[in-house]
């Protein structure tokens, strides 16, 4: 979901603006018809900014954080898309949207027992922590 808007707009319409970009829409701001800036949420940039780390990740270190150790993992297939959102607190849904948002691929379902065994444990773990 990209929006674009001007400088102006941008400036009459902020705090609306600002909620757009927390429900998920990327605003790209123009002025005299060329991008300028881009506004994004905040766990969307970590995302990307994790992917950008993998890409370069023979010459980085991983302990920049949890969204970067998280999303090496799950590029890497270590770990679940269950387990992914269980480690940044989002369900799995709201992860899966910013993934397709991002158009990061999507791994669905287990592929192996053990898979299959760390989703039951993670949405056991969910259901807890709702309850």
């Amino acid at each position: 979901m990209q929006v674009t808007i001007s400088r102006t707009d941008l400036a009459r319409n902020t705090r609306e603006i600002v909620d757009q970009v927390r429900k998920g829409y990327t605003v790209f701001v123009q002025s005299y018809g060329e991008d300028q800036i881009v506004l994004l949420d905040l766990l969307d940039y970590k995302i990307l900014k994790a992917l950008v780390d993998y890409a370069l990740r023979e010459a980085t270190d991983l302990r920049a954080g949890d969204v970067n150790e998280v999303m090496h993992r799950y590029l890497d297939e270590q770990i679940s898309l269950a387990k992914a959102s269980e480690i940044l607190g989002l369900s799995r849904y709201e992860l899966m949207e910013r993934f397709e948002r991002l158009e990061i691929p999507l791994r669905l379902g287990p592929e192996t027992l053990e898979d299959a065994q760390e989703e039951i444990a993670s949405a056991q773990y969910s259901r807890t922590e709702a309850e």
